[in-house]
């Protein structure tokens, strides 16, 4: 399976912001795609503190050498793939939201599950690694300011809920913003229990997140 390639436009920012080098930036796409998804696969299998950069060049067939010509540090390398990363979860996001037609809150949190999950455009990389830093990025020993990894989709689920609220299908009486983070938190952990070995059948979930969501917060 063909691997995403990198947006360029992001990349030309993470040259401006000094997180990679103009010397990357230059390189193939392919190649800046192998890196990527190699840095990402070893940040989630050994962690920021257990990868080192020789294991990291080896698995991309890249020197040591020309390692530092792309990028200044190996915390360098762990904020590429953080923001590399973030920015196709935004993309992606998007997308979601530009296809949807639902109406009613809860076939929208139905459909954003689904899309999330069922029709998922994450590898298997992607899927770990977005585990990984969600669970263990606040523990790191680089901390990127700003950086919430599911803050793309809990905005979207805001909007569900507010609308919900104004259309009567969601109770009023609780505060619209944590009654969005509630939701957001029970599809984040759904979705982590999706991207693990034990992952249960999307049916089962969906139904899951649908009955637990709406018996407790419908009026």
């Amino acid at each position: 399976m063909k691997q995403n390639l990198l947006d360029e436009n992001t990349v030309a920012e993470l040259v401006e912001r000094k997180v990679i080098t103009d010397t990357f930036r230059k390189l193939s796409a392919d190649k800046k795609s192998r890196i990527y998804h190699t840095a990402i696969s070893l940040f989630a299998e050994y962690g920021y503190d257990g990868l080192a950069v020789d294991q990291l060049c080896e698995k991309a067939s890249i020197s040591k050498g020309s390692f530092f010509q792309y990028f200044p540090s190996k915390s360098h390398l762990f904020e590429f793939a953080i923001l590399i990363f973030d920015d196709y979860l935004q993309k992606s996001v998007l997308e979601i939201r530009k296809n949807e037609t639902a109406v009613l809150a809860r076939d929208r949190i139905l459909y954003l599950y689904q899309a999330l999950v069922v029709n998922s455009k994450l590898f298997s990389d992607e899927e770990r690694f977005f585990l990984y830093i969600t669970a263990s990025m606040s523990h790191s020993t680089v901390v990127i300011e700003g950086i919430d990894i599911s803050r793309h989709f809990m905005e979207y689920v805001n909007d569900i809920v507010e609308r919900g609220v104004h259309t009567g299908e969601i109770r009023a009486d609780f505060d619209v913003e944590v009654t969005g983070y509630l939701v957001s938190l029970i599809i984040e952990g759904l979705l982590r229990r999706q991207y693990t070995k034990d992952r249960m059948h999307w049916r089962q979930t969906e139904e899951y997140l649908i009955s637990f969501l709406f018996d407790g917060i419908t009026a």
